[in-house]
């Protein structure tokens, strides 16, 4: 709960004492000048807030407004997740502008800290500040906007790699800019490094040769951001940019720029990997992009497995370069492995080696013989791995982290029971964490906790076998649940996890079967699920066992059939099967995150389902309107959410994946040109009912089709399956219709393969 001690106003001074002067170049604050910055100063107090704390309460008249300084917050109204806050967020400011009241909760993830003004202070500072007045307009009309804005954000493959949360922050750091036509926004040799997208408009760019003639290079609209080049770079701009008509931009300030990516590590090598390829000061952008990955893994809690995790995820980091275990137990864990020790000395900080196996490879075991020399011995080994290697710091469980090696750290593996939702680790502004949530039965994980975070299973024969046998590979091994949990957690923190949105289509989404075979054939790995209507019952099946109960999916076509056809009576049978297939596993428990989405007619929104079962996920997203049943679920009635999403995306986006693959398997003509719908499923409508049933049905398939293709555009590569002689009905023919998409599938798996490699998808043109 908040700390009422803390009283009285504040200074910049009192920002610079505690270290948080980036809050004057990256909040509001930074959009006022010093005089107004004192009196907004002046009516604020820190304060405190303890995990599952209430900092806005819903429906409540002139609320207080909080700046969050540490700490992360999750907005809800109607139970509904709105957005997830971190450092640099303002709340409350709305209701004060509007007049209203609060409409939305927010509480907190995280201990938390925030400059709080109290609500009549607040509500006086916006009738006498002008600067803050404009801002919170600004700010309200950004957020108004921001459906919008973001779509414009994601349309760039490297912003696409951050969550909600940060581009949210971005948008909050932005200022609108409006522009007539020939209005110039940089110039080449300019030191202004702020950073620009289009918002609405055109901007072209402009090349200087010799005498400073120019040359058209490129023209450019809504959607594009640039000008980070010369800002990642320090250098002077290179090339000259200026409108072509109206153009509304969206100005974000060098600072606030570098503050997200220096807190998204991924964001910052993927920016610099993409500088590299384009030839832009190569060397420079090259000894970035390989600097070390560095990993400190904790818990509270001890004998969690911290030690096992830390030495798993330097087997996983291998395939970048050498890999370093700083193990803080280090004595205890020789004794335990039966390793031989010996004395040495880094950059002049004294350590004990340990002898690995030869199997163990490039992966170094040490740690400093005084623990307070941790941060220096990173420090030091970090830069030995010049070469893109990893140092992996294993943290004493229960005792609190040296916040010196949490500093040197680029990242913090936050080790936690799944019912522990929050930790007593609130890392600084800029810090990166990501969360191992160790699975428990019962315990539901609600979506707000699935972006960096990996699930880990109980899987205590590897364990076993690690510290028995001394098999580090076993650690990663894809055979073992720890294997493959550990392997993923090592693709969140390099920005490279691949998440599949798998779309509605009846009987055609068996070609969701062998894209997924397809691209385990190609050893692309699978870190997220979403699915639409029968896409959900493809991506429940596989979250909740793999590619063998999709085998059991396609064995028992006949069945689907069968239960396909007793669902427009009711969607029960259907439900009951799926839950005895996974063994009744609920949406929180499967190794990969899984989100079935359904639509609430009632309301007109989305509904991602995060809470109980997979089978009653599954329900909910298969409920297609005149057929099948709605779903009522509180005071929602959930049907197929094809209708609203038919490839979600967005919502593998919104779960965490860096890669997104959208298949859409409705074809632009679902039953052919000429032919009729009546087959199967169908064959009793038609025999019933006037040709304009027919109409109805293909003209809804048709827009399905078409706004799957169109929801896919957030993907980084779409799977738009073409197939002509099935119905969306012939749930039967399964295989079939399986094995007449292989060809189509396994060609789209070996394009994927080489895009994320490649990083292929990030080439973005002129920076």
């Amino acid at each position: 709960m908040a700390d009422p001690r803390r009283r009285g106003g504040l200074s910049v001074k009192a920002l610079l004492d505690h270290g948080v002067d980036w809050l004057l170049d990256t909040t509001f604050l930074g959009k006022l000048e010093a005089a107004d910055q004192a009196a907004v100063l002046a009516r604020a107090s820190w304060h405190d807030f303890g995990p599952n704390a209430v900092i806005v309460e819903a429906d409540v008249a002139r609320a207080d407004v909080h700046l969050i300084v540490a700490g992360q917050a999750l907005v809800t109204a109607n139970e509904q997740v709105l957005a997830r806050l971190g450092p640099g967020h303002l709340v409350g400011e709305r209701a004060h502008l509007r007049g209203e009241r609060t409409a939305a909760r927010v509480t907190t993830l995280s201990p938390t800290r925030t400059l709080r003004i109290a609500g009549a202070d607040f509500a006086e500072l916006l009738a006498s500040v002008d600067a803050l007045h404009r801002y919170v307009t600004d700010l309200v009309d950004l957020r108004d906007r921001s459906v919008l804005l973001l779509d414009l954000l994601l349309r760039d493959p490297v912003l696409r790699s951050l969550g909600r949360e940060d581009l949210e922050a971005l948008l909050q750091a932005g200022q609108l800019v409006r522009l007539p036509a020939g209005e110039p926004v940089l110039t080449a040799g300019g030191r202004n490094h702020d950073v620009y997208l289009v918002v609405r408009g055109r901007v072209a760019v402009f090349s200087r040769g010799a005498g400073g003639a120019r040359e058209l290079l490129t023209t450019n609209g809504p959607g594009w951001l640039f000008g980070y080049a010369a800002l990642l770079l320090d250098v002077p701009r290179t090339a000259d940019i200026e409108t072509t008509e109206a153009t509304e931009l969206l100005r974000v300030r060098d600072r606030a720029f570098m503050e997200l990516v220096s807190r998204n590590p991924p964001l910052q090598r993927r920016l610099y990997k993409q500088l590299a390829d384009l030839d832009l000061r190569t060397d420079q952008a090259r000894a970035l992009v390989s600097k070390a990955l560095v990993a400190a893994v904790w818990s509270r809690h001890p004998r969690l497995g911290t030690t096992t995790l830390a030495y798993g995820l330097a087997a996983a980091l291998r395939d970048r370069g050498p890999a370093a275990v700083v193990d803080l137990g280090g004595a205890e864990t020789a004794a335990r492995l039966r390793l031989a020790t010996s004395a040495d000395v880094v950059d002049g900080v004294p350590v004990v080696r340990a002898a690995p196996p030869p199997a163990w490879g490039a992966v170094d075991v040490l740690w400093p013989e005084d623990p307070t020399h941790t941060a220096p011995l990173v420090r030091a080994l970090a830069g030995r791995f010049e070469d893109g290697g990893s140092v992996v710091v294993a943290l004493r469980d229960a005792a609190a982290p040296d916040a010196a090696t949490i500093a040197a750290a680029e990242t913090v593996v936050f080790l936690r029971w799944a019912d522990d939702a929050s930790s007593e680790l609130a890392l600084e502004h800029g810090g990166h964490r990501v969360d191992a949530v160790r699975l428990q039965a019962g315990v539901e994980l609600p979506m707000a906790t699935t972006r960096n975070a990996v699930r880990v299973p109980p899987d205590a024969a590897t364990v076993d076998r690690f510290w028995a046998a001394r098999d580090l590979d076993a650690l990663v091994s894809p055979a073992r649940p720890l294997g493959r949990a550990v392997d993923r957690l090592g693709r969140v923190l390099q920005g490279r996890t691949v998440g599949v949105a798998l779309g509605g289509g009846g009987a055609l989404g068996f070609a969701h079967v062998s894209l997924l075979r397809a691209l385990h054939a190609q050893g692309v790995p699978i870190d997220y699920v979403a699915g639409s209507s029968f896409g959900s019952v493809v991506g429940g099946l596989y979250a909740s066992g793999g590619l063998a109960l999709l085998d059991e999916l396609v064995d028992q076509a006949a069945k689907v059939n069968t239960l396909a056809l007793g669902a427009m009576l009711s969607l029960s049978p259907l439900e009951r099967w799926v839950r005895k297939v996974t063994h009744g596993r609920a949406l929180g428990t499967t190794e990969i995150p899984f989100f079935p989405v359904a639509l609430d007619v009632l309301g007109g929104q989305e509904v991602v389902i995060t809470r109980g079962s997979v089978a009653e996920g599954v329900r909910a997203s298969c409920g297609f309107p005149l057929f099948y049943p709605a779903l009522p679920r509180g005071v929602r009635r959930l049907v197929d959410g094809g209708i609203i999403n038919n490839v979600p995306a967005s919502v593998i986006w919104d779960a965490g994946a860096n890669f997104i693959v959208g298949a859409n398997i409705i074809p632009r003509f679902p039953a052919g040109r000429g032919a009729r719908l009546g087959s199967g499923l169908l064959s009793w409508v038609e025999e019933h009912t006037v040709a304009r049933f027919d109409d109805l049905l293909r003209s809804v398939f048709m827009m399905m089709s078409q706004m799957g293709r169109d929801r896919a555009s957030r993907a980084d590569y779409v799977f738009d399956l073409e197939l002509e002689g099935y119905l969306i009905s012939d749930f039967r023919k399964g295989a079939e219709i399986m094995d007449a998409a292989m060809q189509q599938a396994e060609e789209a798996a070996a394009s994927i393969a080489i895009l994320r490699d490649r990083d292929a998808s990030l080439r973005l043109g002129q920076r």
